[in-house]
């Protein structure tokens, strides 16, 4: 099978880790696997053209123009999915590269699968202009895509109505949410971690850097979250591609908590990303957007009070408030009264906890590949 994905490894981010570590595991199923994917991520070269990770093979097409992380254009595509004789093509997202998979799909006599993360305009908290034009594209091009491929997977149930609305049937679509590897759920230490940040309780972050992410509400809320706890610190772990810490840091000494807030380099090793995560007395997600967020599910794994979003797949993830605590995007008092509520109210955040890991143990790679794999030869066979 192929899997299009707008960017792998070595690019950090939620597809990136899940792409790879679903197609791991559909390789111990016995499914061949080769992803396909841009040379350039942000302006950044992601390696060689061919190369094999844990017996995936990547295939890494020529991008000559690329705007944004979105706007791209790679249109060796579709002559490089023709390539090999592939039984089934699954395309993460319906961006403008999902054309090139659907004509390729059709001229091979294939089926397409599409991984939906729903309309384009929700994904970030985008300008007026650009959200014109991400809902004329999701009027105009986005009802082609979803209508024409064989299976629509959505990474939460709320967005099967939207899927209904653009002309796949109820029959043609599947919840695919995304998930963590099972080694996420043995407890790790703290100690490690915890040792190298001066201060407690911590709140942490983990992801990219970005203002997508809400990681500058997060910042801002950390003024209302010191005057309860004053040693409170606010640990930001993830990439930074865009130089968007510099902005942060100004941000942390115009409120005056540049103390309590502390940029860390990512961490791209996995057990380390797990310390770092037991380490911390709350995770939070501030962001504009998340399909499915791996850093909150390997927070609830590791056994610990998350407080994300209103948006998006967010609200899904933690079942609707009962694995962890919502508050509204854009809203520092918001996010700062829901972490503060969580740190002083222990009885209410060691029942998320443990609803929390319970919770996780349905959401592991092995379980969902299983899953993948079951539809993939219903639309195969």
């Amino acid at each position: 099978m192929a899997v299009v994905s707008p960017s792998f490894y070595p690019m950090i981010g939620g597809v990136e880790k899940y792409v790879q570590g679903m197609g791991t595991e559909l390789v111990k199923l016995g499914i061949d696997v080769d992803v396909y994917t841009p040379d350039k991520v942000l302006g950044r070269r992601c390696g060689p053209p061919e190369d094999t990770i844990e017996g995936i093979r990547i295939h890494r097409i020529k991008v000559p123009f690329e705007a944004s992380y979105r706007i791209k254009i790679w249109p060796g595509l579709g002559k490089a999915l023709r390539r090999r004789p592939h039984s089934l093509i699954h395309v993460y997202s319906h961006d403008s590269y999902a054309i090139y998979a659907l004509l390729a799909a059709r001229k091979m006599g294939i089926p397409l699968a599409i991984t939906t993360y729903g309309p384009f305009e929700t994904h970030s908290d985008y300008d007026a202009f650009r959200r014109g034009a991400f809902r004329l594209y999701d009027a105009v091009a986005t009802p082609r895509i979803i209508g024409g491929a064989n299976a629509v997977f959505v990474r939460y149930p709320d967005l099967a109505r939207w899927a209904e609305s653009l002309g796949a049937s109820t029959d043609r679509i599947f919840l695919e949410p995304s998930g963590i590897p099972k080694e996420c759920l043995v407890p790790r230490s703290p100690d490690k971690f915890r040792g190298s940040i001066p201060g407690s309780p911590i709140i942490l972050y983990l992801g990219r850097i970005s203002p997508q992410k809400g990681v500058q509400f997060a910042v801002e809320s950390m003024a209302g979250i010191i005057k309860a706890f004053p040693d409170a610190k606010l640990v930001l772990i993830g990439p930074d591609y865009i130089g968007y810490s510099k902005h942060l840091k100004a941000r942390a000494s115009e409120l005056g908590v540049s103390d309590a807030v502390i940029l860390m380099n990512p961490i791209q090793d996995e057990e380390a990303q797990l310390e770092a995560i037991s380490a911390c007395d709350i995770f939070v997600m501030p962001s504009s957007f998340e399909g499915f967020s791996q850093s909150v599910m390997k927070a609830m794994a590791q056994g610990k009070p998350v407080a994300v979003t209103n948006v998006g797949g967010l609200p899904y993830e933690v079942d609707n408030g009962k694995c962890g605590r919502i508050f509204e995007y854009g809203n520092p008092e918001s996010m700062s009264s829901c972490v503060t509520s969580l740190l002083q109210d222990s009885t209410t955040a060691t029942n998320m906890k443990e609803r929390g890991r319970v919770r996780a143990q349905s959401f592991t790679f092995d379980t969902l590949a299983r899953r993948l794999a079951e539809h993939y030869d219903s639309m195969v066979n």
